[in-house]
């Protein structure tokens, strides 16, 4: 199996790359098309720390959520992640709104480890796809209980901030990653809830006024529940090759 078929595996069967939003930059970013892989390692992001994790495991293949490259490269210099995948021999496809959108990817693992019944389309993108999810919680709850069964479904998380607006909560909007401009839209919907990550506090006042329970879990948090379903999900598709599953990133720490 080379990195090319792998990378049309993922845009036929899991996330065609079709659905990237227009400023985004997912694809085949780094590496040898026809170069042969039998050990791949599934990240967020393609960093110091999961580069060697995929040398160390003679992967020939990253796949990971966030870009390595998204805006211009003006210099790629030693200790860059670009320049330590070409010199490592790795190659990288990124698939980050794609899989935001596509069934099965990051908003149906969130919504699925939440337990969200009666899933439809949050914020449409267009061809019937949608960026984030709207589901109904199997029973009412209160913000605090909303958080806590959050805190829970993402273990190990580090934390959860959130909004309570003082009403219950069944219908809730949710966005992995960043998801903070999508504010207007959920309380346009009506749902009671918006769950997503780096919450400003200029959002934090809206959702207040507009009385939308809000929920900030970290963008990290949000999205690391696509990994192993995706790890899964392309061992059964492409059973050639060992897909492994990062282990901590270690991007961010909480006391």
């Amino acid at each position: 199996m080379t990195v090319r078929e792998i990378y049309e595996v993922i845009d036929r069967q899991i996330a065609p790359f079709s659905l990237a939003e227009s400023w985004d930059n997912s694809g085949l970013l780094t590496g040898d098309p026809q170069a042969a892989v039998t050990r791949a390692l599934v990240c967020l992001d393609i960093t110091g720390d999961t580069i060697a994790q995929a040398a160390a495991a003679g992967a020939q293949l990253m796949i990971s959520h966030h870009p390595v490259i998204f805006d211009p490269l003006r210099a790629v210099l030693k200790g860059h992640p670009v320049h330590t995948l070409i010199q490592s021999g790795l190659s990288a496809i990124c698939a980050h709104t794609n899989l935001d959108i596509a069934k099965g990817g990051v908003n149906d693992c969130l919504a699925k480890a939440l337990g969200l019944r009666d899933l439809g389309p949050f914020e449409e993108t267009g061809a019937g796809a949608s960026l984030g999810r709207c589901g109904t919680l199997p029973e009412e709850m209160s913000a605090g209980e909303l958080a806590q069964r959050l805190r829970e479904a993402l273990a190990p998380c580090g934390g959860v901030r959130y909004l309570d607006c003082g009403k219950a909560i069944r219908r809730v909007a949710v966005c992995g990653g960043a998801g903070g401009s999508l504010m207007e839209r959920a309380a346009a919907l009506g749902v009671d809830a918006l769950i997503t990550s780096e919450l400003k506090q200029n959002i934090w006042l809206s959702c207040k006024a507009a009385g939308l329970s809000a929920f900030d879990a970290g963008h990290y948090d949000t999205e690391r529940v696509v990994l192993g379903p995706l790890r899964r999900r392309l061992g059964e598709l492409i059973p050639g090759v060992e897909f492994l599953e990062a282990e901590d990133e270690g991007i961010v720490r909480y006391l």
